[in-house]
């Protein structure tokens, strides 16, 4: 197992390190290869989007060892002791605001072939340096170059933990739909009574037309009757919009 520290998240990849024998069995190992931490923005932003900004560099830091390595990679778990970050990206970016949607979309591209997943605050190794730790204990430091111990594990193994994700800090993005509506008169368009009420004659006569089998539809000419219901049909309009 291969480990890469980021600033307050790590990850670790999978793979069988097999011994030249053939006899001896698959051994798992967790070392740290490499880590990499930022300093903040001077700009104030807020605990859960700094561990936003931290897993967006643990995403560019993701993919360059693990391609230098000459290494069979199975599986590949990415950490982080932000629920709310995990929150955010499981969710679809633009859900997000801008300033979110963005980072998420860059973490989901870089790490869409691994796994994220939720470590304690006390066990994250990535906390050694984003808090600050003197060179003496972090030399001797066994979480540090070596991880936690239940890396070394069986994934299946591994201790879950409960996060509760308070809906308040999602930064969840409103969206505004201004609606407008407008009234058209088609009437507008006709300079003559007589030519508007034949209009609506023949657009009453092509729902009907619509509406009944082929053997009864009407294809004559506008009869007295057709124009009369026209005209009352008109009538009904202007009353109704007035």
């Amino acid at each position: 197992m291969l480990s890469i520290y980021n600033y307050m998240e790590f990850v670790t990849a999978m793979n069988e390190l097999m011994e030249p024998a053939s006899t001896c069995a698959p051994q798992t190992y967790s070392v740290l290869q490499c880590s990499n931490s930022k300093v903040a923005q001077i700009k104030y932003l807020t605990i859960p989007r700094l561990e936003l900004c931290a897993a967006t560099l643990l995403s560019k830091l993701y993919k360059k060892p693990i391609g230098a390595l000459n290494l069979t990679i199975n599986v590949s778990y990415l950490w982080t002791d932000s629920s709310i970050v995990l929150t955010w990206i499981q969710g679809p970016p633009n859900k997000w605001k801008t300033f979110l949607g963005n980072r998420v979309a860059l973490i989901q591209e870089e790490t869409a072939s691994a796994s994220w997943r939720h470590v304690p605050p006390q066990s994250n190794p990535a906390d050694l340096i984003s808090r600050g730790i003197e060179p003496t204990p972090l030399s001797t430091s066994r979480l540090w170059w070596k991880g936690l111990q239940w890396l070394s594990q069986e994934p299946s193994s591994w201790p879950r933990t409960e996060m509760n994700t308070p809906t308040d800090k999602l930064e969840i993005r409103n969206v505004h739909i201004a609606c407008l509506q407008t009234s058209e008169d088609i009437t507008q368009g006709f300079s003559k009574l007589n030519k508007l009420i034949r209009v609506f004659g023949y657009c009453k006569r092509f729902i009907s037309n619509c509406r009944n089998l082929k053997a009864n539809r009407k294809s004559t000419i506008l009869c007295t009757q057709d124009l009369d219901q026209a005209l009352t049909c008109r009538v009904k309009m202007v009353q109704q919009s007035s």
